[in-house]
């Protein structure tokens, strides 16, 4: 029985958010002036068996905080993921050298949609900011590894940006 260690996989911080979150028509500022930021939690399957009937899951935690400093924030915002080494978020891969062991990201439990940025395989999570001064959502990235890989042993990495976009 051969298995693989698997380190971790990271959501890297795209980067943190600051300045305008929403055109306004207010007064003559026009706009509601904000500080937006982001922090995310890794994404570590720990250890995958490649001769496991069962499929190898993990989650990890992104979070945004919006705290307006005029006007309350009213407008809808997207949270995408990059699609890492692959090249696309339908079919992403960890790598270690050269092996690859394939593995997705996914919005929700049941693995059904793939989290993506809405151009590359996958789509980007949508949330809306209705009248609120001070704006806080966690959404929880679902990992899976599919069972039956039979890849090298080692750790495996695959570096996902995580990007807000208002």
């Amino acid at each position: 029985m051969r298995s693989s260690r698997i380190a971790r996989l990271a959501l890297v911080l795209a980067a943190v958010s600051t300045g305008v979150c929403a055109p306004m028509p207010v007064s003559a500022a026009g706009c509601t002036v904000c500080i937006c930021g982001m922090s995310t939690t890794a994404l570590s399957f720990g250890t995958y068996n490649p001769s496991s009937s069962t499929a190898r899951t993990a989650t990890a935690t992104v979070s945004v905080n919006c705290i307006s400093i005029t006007l309350p924030i009213n407008t809808a915002v997207d949270l995408s993921l990059s699609a890492g080494t692959s090249g696309t978020a339908a079919a992403r891969e960890m790598a270690n050298g050269t092996a690859r062991l394939g593995y997705n990201i996914f919005q929700d439990a049941g693995h059904a949609t793939i989290w993506g940025n809405g151009s590359n395989g996958g789509q980007a999570q949508s949330l809306s900011i209705t009248n609120s001064l001070n704006y806080t959502a966690n959404r929880t990235a679902y990992g899976r590894i599919p069972a039956n890989q039979y890849v090298s042993t080692g750790s495996y990495t695959d570096p996902i940006i995580v990007t807000f976009t208002f």
